[in-house]
């Protein structure tokens, strides 16, 4: 039960933070002459130098695994309504795409909360990798992942589940 539920939390967090992900494109700029003064090096060196992608908040990061968690659900119970079964194959994809997610929403993040997605972010690599995803969550340092989170979060004034 422990292990349906952590990676029902896990592929929701891919899910969750994939919809955030698409909407952080790095703006795009343009060099523009000026005039010989002290400043136009610096300008230069902007309009050449794409700024850094500011890391999400650990409220936004804590919204967006709830989204994950979610959508991931969804998933899960789409794809089991369908075929009455939910292979690893697809068990595997959900995991590695929620991943990815969890690694785009925690970039630059060194909070806490960053921290603790970042862990459950590697364990879903990790069990996307794996024959039998259920089995590699289904562990004790899983579970200490999930109520990390769930600790950091609730400090972040948002309630996860993980």
């Amino acid at each position: 039960m422990i292990t349906k539920r952590i990676l029902s939390a896990a592929l929701a967090g891919v899910f969750a933070f994939s919809v955030a992900a698409c909407s952080e494109e790095a703006p795009t700029t343009s060099a523009q002459p000026t005039a010989t003064t002290a400043a136009a090096p610096a300008a230069t060196t902007e309009a050449t130098t794409p700024p850094a992608a500011a890391a999400l908040s650990d409220k936004e990061i804590c919204e967006a695994a709830n989204k994950a968690s979610d959508s991931m659900k969804k998933a899960m119970e789409t794809i089991y309504k369908t075929t009455g079964d939910l292979k690893p194959a697809d068990q595997q994809t959900i995991l590695a795409d929620m991943a990815k997610q969890l690694d785009k929403a925690t970039e630059g993040g060194t909070s806490e909360v960053a921290k603790a997605v970042k862990v459950i972010s590697s364990q879903a690599t990790e069990a996307a990798a794996a024959k039998d995803p259920t089995a590699a969550l289904d562990n004790a340092d899983s579970a200490k992942a999930g109520k990390d989170l769930n600790a950091a979060c609730k400090k972040a004034g948002v309630t996860t589940n993980y």
